[in-house]
C-alpha cells in the first residue's frame, strides 16, 4: 500500500477493508533553532476519501511462507501506514484475515490460493460474520439507490463516506430520495447521517415512507450535537415496518430553506 492508494490515484481490486484517516507521521524530534523550539518531522495530509486496502498486503510472498497473514504489520510504505494505522481498520482487517484463513483451512490451500472474491462476497453478505441481516447503507453516491431533484452540489470533505450533496436556497421540488434494496421484509430502524455545517438550515424535513404511509419529520440543527472526532451525527427516524424490494423510501426536501440542506448516507438497522 502507498500513498497513490491513499490518494485515489490507484485502486487495488483485492481489497478486504477501507482505511479513510489523514496520511500522518507524528514528530521525530525537537529542535533549537534561532533561540526557539521546532518540532520536527511532522507531516499531516488528508483531503481525500475512504479507500481499499488489498489482500496482497496481509499475505508474505508464497516462497517465504504459505500459512500467515498479517492484518496490523501489513505491507504498506511509511506514509500510507501513517493513514491505515487506525484501531477500526485494524479490526476490520483482523476479521478479514481470520476469514481468509478459514477458508484457506477449508480447501487446504495457502493463504495465497484462496479466492480473493469469494473473501470479499463473504465480507459483503454476512459482515457481523455471524449469519445476522446485515445493515442496509445507502449513501449520497449509490446511484442505483439513490434519486436526486434540483440544484444539489456534491462536496468531498466533511462528510460520511467520500461524498454527500448540499442544496442552498429556496427551490420547488427539491429533494434526494433513498430506495434501499430491501432483501427481507422486516422492522428496520433508520439513521439518516447530517454532517454539521455553519450554514446548516435550521429546519430539514424529511419523509420517511414504509410502502404504505408517510411519516414526516423535521430535524432541527440545535439538536444535532456533534461528539468525538467527527464530521455529524446519525439522526434517528424512527422504526418502520420495510417490505421487500424497493417500495420503502426516505427524502429530504430542500424546498423552502434559504440555508444549506445537507443529504448524505442513510442506514437501516434490523431488529
Amino acid at each position: 500500500m502507498t500513498q497513490a492508494n491513499c490518494e485515489g490515484k490507484e485502486t487495488v481490486d483485492d481489497g478486504i477493508g477501507l482505511a479513510a484517516y489523514t496520511m500522518d507521521s507524528h514528530n521525530c524530534q525537537r529542535l533549537v533553532v534561532n533561540g526557539m523550539v521546532k518540532n520536527e518531522g511532522n507531516v499531516e495530509v488528508g483531503g481525500f476519501g475512504p479507500y481499499p486496502i488489498a489482500y496482497r498486503s496481509i499475505t508474505p510472498k508464497a516462497s517465504e511462507c504459505t500459512n500467515l497473514l498479517v492484518p496490523v504489520c501489513l505491507s504498506a510504505s511509511h506514509i500510507a501506514y501513517g493513514s491505515i494505522r487506525m484501531e477500526p481498520v485494524f479490526m476490520v482487517l483482523g476479521q478479514s484475515a481470520a476469514i481468509a484463513a478459514h477458508m484457506a483451512i477449508e480447501k487446504q490451500v495457502a493463504v495465497q490460493k484462496i479466492d480473493v472474491s469469494d473473501l470479499q462476497r463473504e465480507l459483503t453478505e454476512n459482515p457481523l460474520a455471524n449469519g445476522s441481516e446485515p445493515e442496509i447503507l445507502v449513501d449520497d453516491n449509490s446511484r442505483d439507490y439513490v434519486s436526486v431533484e434540483g440544484n444539489w452540489i456534491t462536496e468531498t470533505t466533511g462528510g460520511y463516506g467520500p461524498t454527500w450533496l448540499m442544496h442552498s436556497g429556496p427551490e420547488d421540488g427539491a429533494f434526494v430520495r433513498y430506495s434501499p434494496d430491501i432483501q427481507k421484509e422486516g422492522s428496520y430502524a433508520a439513521y439518516l447521517y447530517f454532517p454539521k455545517t455553519e450554514n446548516m438550515a435550521a429546519h430539514t424535513t424529511v419523509t420517511v415512507f414504509d410502502g404504505t404511509a408517510k411519516t414526516e419529520h423535521v430535524i432541527n440543527s440545535e439538536d444535532i450535537i456533534v461528539k468525538g472526532q467527527t464530521s455529524g451525527e446519525w439522526v434517528s427516524l424512527g422504526s418502520y415496518e420495510a417490505p421487500e424490494g424497493k417500495n420503502f423510501y426516505v427524502e429530504v426536501d430542500a424546498n423552502n430553506e434559504n440555508d444549506g440542506v445537507a443529504a448524505d448516507a442513510l442506514i437501516l438497522v434490523p431488529e
